[in-house]
C-alpha cells in the first residue's frame, strides 16, 4: 500500500512538473509597454464599481451556499448591460449547434466582421451582459459584431469554450447578417477570460492555415492559466476585483495549483490551445493588448506581448494605471475607459 502511493506522488510529480506547468518564461517580465496615467473620474467610476462588487459579494455570503452564490454571481455578470441605451440591434442565432448574437447597426459594414468572446473565468458571463461591451465594438470598428455564447465551467470541459470559438470563428468568415458571403476584414477581441480565447484563436488560425484575422484585440486578457507570471501573487492585494477569487487559485504551490486547476477543468493547463502565451507566437495578426497596473493578469500581458514580439510579431501593449479588472465594460462611459477605446479606434483605423 505504502509503494503505491509512494508511486502516485511520483507519477502526480512528474505530470505537474514536466506536462502541466509549462516551461519557465521569466526572462520575458520587461520591459513593459506604453503606460497611460489616470484620468480625474476613475476614482469615482471604479469607487462605484467596487461598491457594486461588495453587494454582490454580501448578497453571496448571506445566502450561505455555494450554488445559489454562484446562481447570484452569474445573474449579476448577465445584467451588466442592462442599462444600456443604444440604437444597436441585438439578434440570437445558432451558428453550427453553438449559440451566438450578432450586434448590428444601421449602416455598418457587413465586410468587416467582429468575433467576440465575453470574459468571466469559463465560469459566467454572456453576450446578453457584455452588450454594452459589444455595442462599443459596433461603433469602433464600424463592422458587425459576433458574440458567441460559449460553453461554461463547470458544466463542460474547459475545452467546450475552446471547440466553440473555432467553430464560430469558421463560419464567420463565410457568413454575415444577410447570409453567406466572405469577410474582407476579421477582426478578434475578447476581454479577461475571452482574451484568451481571442489570443488562441490567433495562433490557432496559422495552425489551421485559413484566413487570418486583420486584427486582435485582447482586454485584460489571461494567457497563462497555470498562473506563474508574478503579478498573479504581487497585485493581489491591488486588484480589486480579482484579488479575492483568483488569489485563493493562486495560493497553493505551483506545482499543486497546476494539478487542481487541470483536475477541475479537464484540460493540461500547459496547452497552447489553454494557455495561448505557450503557443507559437511567430507571424501572428497585428495585436493590441490593454492591462492594468494594479491587476492580477498584468504579468500575462506583459509576457505575452514580449514573447510575440522577440518571435517577430507586432504585438501593442497599452497600460493603464490603477484601474479595475476589465474597466473598459465595468467603467464604460467614464474617465479611463474612454481613452482606452479611443485607443482601440486608432489601433483598428490604422490596421483597416
Amino acid at each position: 500500500m505504502l509503494l503505491v502511493v509512494i508511486i502516485t506522488v511520483i507519477v502526480l510529480y512528474l505530470l505537474a512538473r514536466f506536462i502541466l506547468s509549462g516551461p519557465d518564461l521569466s526572462m520575458y517580465d520587461s520591459p513593459t509597454g506604453e503606460w497611460f496615467d489616470e484620468h480625474p473620474e476613475d476614482k469615482e467610476a471604479t469607487k462605484e464599481t467596487i461598491e457594486l462588487l461588495k453587494q454582490v459579494r454580501r448578497t453571496i455570503q448571506s445566502e450561505k451556499s455555494i450554488f445559489k452564490g454562484f446562481k447570484t454571481v452569474r445573474k449579476f455578470a448577465d445584467a451588466l448591460s442592462d442599462d444600456l441605451q443604444t440604437d444597436s440591434r441585438f439578434e440570437s442565432l445558432s451558428v453550427n449547434g453553438v449559440d451566438c448574437e450578432w450586434t448590428l447597426r444601421d449602416g455598418a459594414d457587413e465586410s468587416i466582421r467582429v468575433l467576440f468572446l465575453h470574459g468571466g473565468a469559463f465560469l459566467f458571463g454572456s453576450p446578453k451582459g457584455h452588450r454594452a461591451f459589444t455595442d462599443k465594438l459596433a461603433k469602433v470598428s464600424n463592422g458587425v459584431v459576433l458574440s458567441v455564447d460559449y460553453r461554461l465551467l463547470p458544466e463542460h470541459r474547459r475545452g467546450a469554450s475552446i471547440d466553440d470559438a473555432q467553430t464560430a470563428y469558421k463560419w464567420l468568415l463565410n457568413n454575415g447578417p444577410s447570409g453567406e458571403k466572405p469577410t474582407e476584414k476579421l477582426i478578434l477581441a475578447g476581454d479577461s477570460a475571452g482574451g484568451n480565447l481571442a489570443l488562441m484563436l490567433s495562433s490557432w488560425s496559422a495552425d489551421k492555415t485559413i484566413k487570418r484575422p486583420n486584427a486582435v484585440l485582447a482586454f485584460s486578457p489571461t494567457a497563462d492559466q497555470t498562473l506563474a507570471a508574478p503579478t498573479i501573487k504581487q497585485n493581489q492585494k491591488s486588484d480589486k476585483m480579482l484579488g479575492e477569487g483568483l488569489g485563493l487559485a493562486a495560493k497553493p504551490p505551483m506545482l499543486l495549483r497546476v494539478l487542481i486547476s487541470s483536475a477541475l477543468m479537464r484540460c493540461n493547463t500547459a496547452s497552447p490551445q489553454v494557455s495561448p502565451l505557450f503557443a507559437d507566437l511567430s507571424n501572428l495578426p497585428p495585436t493590441l493588448i490593454h492591462a492594468s497596473s494594479s491587476e492580477m493578469l498584468l504579468g500575462d500581458a506583459i509576457r505575452y506581448t514580449n514573447r510575440a514580439r522577440v518571435s517577430g510579431s507586432k504585438v501593442k501593449l497599452q497600460i493603464w494605471k490603477n484601474q479595475i479588472h476589465d474597466w473598459h465594460l465595468m467603467n464604460i462611459g467614464k474617465g479611463s475607459a474612454n481613452t482606452a477605446w479611443a485607443e482601440v479606434k486608432t489601433f483598428l483605423e490604422e490596421q483597416l
